[in-house]
């Protein structure tokens, strides 16, 4: 095939075909998903330090609610210390209480995080400082009240969240018991108990054959469901099977 040699100045002809066929739905639809790809690999980064931060027990749920910027009242550089705009703390308070408090256990301590930002800006005005010819540091003129301390704030939410912890990692989690080594999950080590009922203060038990049971197909869905959950450590090792209320 002999190949095409265009003029200066002349504007290939695909080009303006692409151009006369492209439309602003096409451009919405490449917004939509570059955007979409960008959340997306900032839920993965939050999800990998969550998991970092409370390993198999992790709810990421709660921890995205309880770092959301609008429920610490952060609004940019502005610091309200009370929720804005469109959060939902106060209804969820009212309306799911289990979900409320478990948003509390994961809440970011922000006076923590205002300090190594602090930190940070002190440390890079230090370093200019030390380019410079004044042979005295800004921050050796400053009052001692302005200077930042070495440790960092304590959580203002720590009582909360220590009391809290075991109903946060235990409550709404699935009632399995903790497996045995290389024990796998089936219906009668997670769902069982459908078999088993109180009626006149007598547990009656169904008599099930294990051997020729056959789950339906949701069921079997749940059951697998439990190997990819971001708390599956915390389910297979029994946490859900646990009590979650400190007596």
């Amino acid at each position: 095939a002999g190949s095409v040699r265009l003029r200066a100045g002349v504007e290939p002809l695909h080009s303006r075909c692409c151009a006369e066929h492209f439309s602003p739905e096409m451009s919405a639809e490449t917004k939509f998903n570059s955007d979409g790809y960008v959340h997306r690999t900032r839920k993965y980064d939050d999800l990998l330090d969550g998991k970092a931060n409370y390993k198999g027990s992790l709810n990421f749920s709660a921890y995205q609610q309880g770092r959301d910027e609008q429920y610490l009242g952060v609004n940019g550089k502005n610091y309200y210390a009370k929720p804005w705009g469109n959060d939902s703390s106060n209804v969820q308070a009212v309306l799911n209480g289990p979900a409320y408090w478990k948003r509390v256990y994961y809440r970011e301590n922000i006076a923590k995080r205002f300090w190594e930002e602090d930190q940070k800006a002190q440390k890079a005005e230090d370093a200019e400082a030390a380019k410079s010819a004044s042979p005295m540091k800004k921050s050796a003129s400053a009052p001692a009240l302005e200077r930042l301390s070495d440790v960092p704030p304590a959580d203002a939410y720590q009582g909360i969240k220590d009391t809290m912890k075991p109903f946060a990692e235990r409550q709404g989690k699935p009632r399995i018991r903790a497996m045995q080594h290389g024990e796998r999950l089936d219906f009668h080590n997670t769902l069982g108990h459908k078999y088993h009922m109180k009626a006149g203060g007598k547990n009656l038990t169904w008599d099930v054959s294990k051997q020729t049971h056959r789950s339906t197909p949701n069921e079997m869905k749940w059951i697998l469901s439990n190997y990819f959950r971001t708390d599956t450590q915390a389910v297979l090792a029994g946490a859900g099977s646990e009590p979650n209320l400190h007596k």
